[in-house]
């Protein structure tokens, strides 16, 4: 086996093979065959002797069973009836649970409440802003480590003043440091899909950039949503026109700006200058 090959790999075309199963169009199936890939994953995530890892789309058990001779528990969900009653029958690490369940509903706080945690997964493409969301409002977690679209993963790691730079990367980095792990292309899964693919590592970071309420989240929606008007026109349908200007002199920021310039800081001051009274003046 090449050193490279993590332990206790099994490739999933085997897995497949053996079950007479097939990858499910329906269900956007692109199962992870690289296992140089799979070994980034696991050594990013770093799983802890007293940790559970929640797997968002286990799949064939591949990346769950190489991240079990770490973890105390590996909780593996997977919404495929299928590929959940082939798990079943195939030999698992005795620390790997298996949860037929759907990842964009499913109930991670209450894995979080009861001890240490790490996340990892092929987050599916049609959710995965979703997903991001709901880590990132559902604190409790030690690490994050998600497979996305090559597209996202700029979004999610831009910096001001970059043509990706939104509100899904103000969000994310309000609350997370962001790192590229490493990249995917089409060969590294069964079936190739069409696009490229990004390795993020996500960590809460022990102070927020800003506080996400929801006069942030206002403000930074408004705003990206006329990413190439200025602040002054942005910020009119929240604090209307005639005190847009204000709030950005008061929160030390040009009116003519524009939104895509913003530092996550500069967009906090802002946010809380909406929240001051300038009725009177």
């Amino acid at each position: 086996m090449d050193p490279a090959t993590p332990a206790g790999w099994l490739d999933p075309r085997t897995f497949l093979s053996r079950h007479k199963l097939r990858p499910k169009d329906s269900f956007g199936q692109c199962f992870l065959i690289s296992p140089h890939v799979v070994r980034s994953i696991v050594e990013a995530v770093d799983a802890r002797a007293d940790e559970t890892v929640v797997e968002i789309g286990t799949g064939t058990g591949t990346l769950a069973r190489c991240l079990a001779p770490s973890a105390r528990r590996v909780l593996a969900i997977e919404r495929d009836r299928d590929l959940v009653a082939a798990l079943a029958a195939d030999p698992l690490p005795p620390n790997v649970t298996v949860v037929e369940a759907d990842a964009a509903t499913f109930d991670y706080a209450a894995v979080y409440a009861e001890g240490p945690t790490a996340v990892v997964g092929n987050l599916p493409y049609q959710i995965t802003g979703r997903l991001i969301r709901a880590l990132v409002e559902t604190p409790g977690w030690r690490v994050a480590v998600v497979m996305v679209q090559q597209e996202v993963g700029k979004r999610l790691a831009a910096s001001p003043g970059d043509d990706d730079w939104g509100a899904l990367s103000v969000f994310t980095q309000a609350a997370c440091e962001v790192e590229k792990v490493c990249g995917a292309a089409p060969g590294c899964f069964h079936p190739a899909p069409r696009v490229q693919s990004t390795v993020l590592k996500l960590t809460p970071r022990a102070t927020p950039l800003a506080v996400e309420d929801r006069r942030f989240q206002q403000v930074v929606k408004a705003l990206f949503a006329a990413r190439r008007k200025t602040l002054r026109n942005g910020l009119s349908s929240v604090v209307g026109r005639d005190h847009a200007a204000a709030v950005c002199e008061a929160a030390g920021i040009d009116p003519g700006a524009r939104p895509e310039t913003l530092t996550i800081a500069q967009l906090g001051r802002l946010s809380e200058e909406t929240k001051v009274d300038r009725s009177a003046g």
